[in-house]
This record gives structure tokens, sequence and C-alpha cells, in this order.
């Protein structure tokens, strides 16, 4: 009888071993998915932000653009060596340029063209809309942080006979939009 009890709490110990592994690998993989879906969130929510950050900014960041003093190689005869040494952070100086305004110029023109082309796609999206919601969200967006002279949310909700929470509204709507079309399959909330 002794080793019956032996034999029998050495299965019971190994099934109980075996639970316990079971059940630990599937707690640890539902903490590494859960991680993996917040670390997922947080960037959608970084890009986002930034998207939010590039529309309110938009007319800032188009002047900058355009009235910059320093025009990046409008010579059609600049090296390509130079305009990679520059991209690489490897040009000098030594010509009197200063190399963080160089960059910013040319970071600032080059998104900004990418928000242009962006916007340009969400406002045809917007405007094909068989969706009334779609359209406003673009007037909303144009409102609010494209045209010269902005308009404000009382404005806006006027003019299109929607409370100010709506605007609020649309316009989360829209950057969510926006931020898939800047960021690519990035920017999909997940």
């Amino acid at each position: 009888m002794g080793k019956q009890v032996q034999r029998l709490t050495k299965e019971v110990v190994d099934q109980i071993t075996e639970r316990a592994a079971e059940v630990a690998t599937e707690m640890a993989m539902n903490i590494y998915q859960q991680k993996a879906k917040e670390e997922e969130r947080a960037k959608f929510d970084k890009r986002y932000k930034n998207t939010k950050l590039l529309l309110e900014h938009y007319r800032d960041f188009s002047d900058y653009g355009e009235k910059a003093i320093y025009r990046i190689y409008e010579e059609l005869d600049e090296d390509i060596v130079d305009i990679i040494e520059l991209m690489e952070g490897r040009r000098s100086d030594n010509d009197g340029r200063i190399e963080s305004i160089e960059r910013g110029v040319m970071r600032t023109r080059v998104i900004m063209n990418h928000v242009n082309t962006m916007l340009e796609v969400y406002k045809k999206s917007c405007e094909e809309s068989p969706y009334q919601e779609e359209k406003r969200r673009w007037r909303v967006i144009e409102g609010l942080y494209l045209k010269k002279v902005p308009e404000s949310v009382q404005e806006i909700a006027e003019k299109e006979f929607i409370n100010e929470r709506t605007v609020y509204k649309d316009v989360k709507a829209a950057c969510k939009r926006l931020t898939a079309l800047i960021f690519g399959i990035d920017g999909f909330e997940r």
C-alpha cells in the first residue's frame, strides 16, 4: 500500500505540476498579448496626436515652408552626394549654412508635401462620399485648420447647423482617418 500511495501521490503531483505549467503559460501569453495591444494603442495614440498637431499648426508649417529664407536645392546642378551627406548629417558647415535650419526646412517641406497630398485624398474621399457626415467633416477640418483665416468652433457649428460637441466629434473622426492616410498601415487603430 505504501508504494501505491507514493505512485498515486507522484501522479497527482505530476498532474498538478502540468496544470500549473499550463495555467502559467496561458497567463504569460495573456499578459504578452495585453502588452502588445497596449504598445499598439500607444503607437496609434502618438500618431493620432501628431496628426492633430500637424492640423493645429498647419498654417504655421505651410508658411514656414513657403517663407523660409533658406531655399533647399533650387538649383538643378546640386550634387547627389551633397544631398545624401545632408540627409545623413555628414555635411560640414564650411559653406556657411546652418545645418539644423537646412534640415528643418527640408523635413518640413517633405512632411508638408505629404500632408497636403493626403489632405487632398481625404478631401476627395469626403466630397465623393454618399454620407453627409463625411462631407461635413471635411468642411470642419478645412474651416478650423486649413483656411487662411480660421473659423471658430462656434462659427462652424452655426454654419453647419450642428452643436459644438459635434464639431469636436467630427474633428476626432477626421483625425482618425487622416492618421491612417498620413502614416499608412501604421496609422490604423487596432
